[in-house]
């Protein structure tokens, strides 16, 4: 069964996300379609949820469309805006993020074993 990503499109989302995270880790990726570099970042994100058993919440911004988010995300977490990023949340706080290339198949296993997996 294919996973989905959600789509935050208001604070509202993103605060209840943030309060799941308590039960299920959550992936925020914020993403700008108008960007190659964000374009790559994502694919290789969709790429690893197919790939993954994990019990993770897969969720995306896209921060052109949904400015507002993008920006309460920067807020509630505490972490700068960039493009594409990648931000791993769990028990309402930023356990990691990461940015640009880094954003790739391989380091998110990585990720994922070193904090999620037991």
């Amino acid at each position: 069964m294919a996973k989905k990503v959600k789509k935050i499109v208001d604070s509202a989302d993103l605060e209840k996300l943030i309060k799941k995270s308590s039960k299920k880790p959550v992936f925020i990726f914020k993403h700008d379609a108008m960007m190659q570099e964000s374009e790559d970042a994502y694919q290789e994100y969709l790429d690893f949820i197919e790939d993954t058993e994990e019990d993770i919440v897969f969720t995306m911004v896209a921060v052109r469309e949904d400015s507002e988010v993008s920006d309460a995300v920067e807020e509630l977490l505490e972490v700068s805006h960039d493009i594409p990023q990648l931000i791993l949340v769990i028990d309402e706080e930023v356990a990691w993020d990461d940015i640009g290339d880094n954003i790739n198949f391989d380091n998110l296993t990585d990720v994922v074993n070193e904090y999620i997996t037991v």
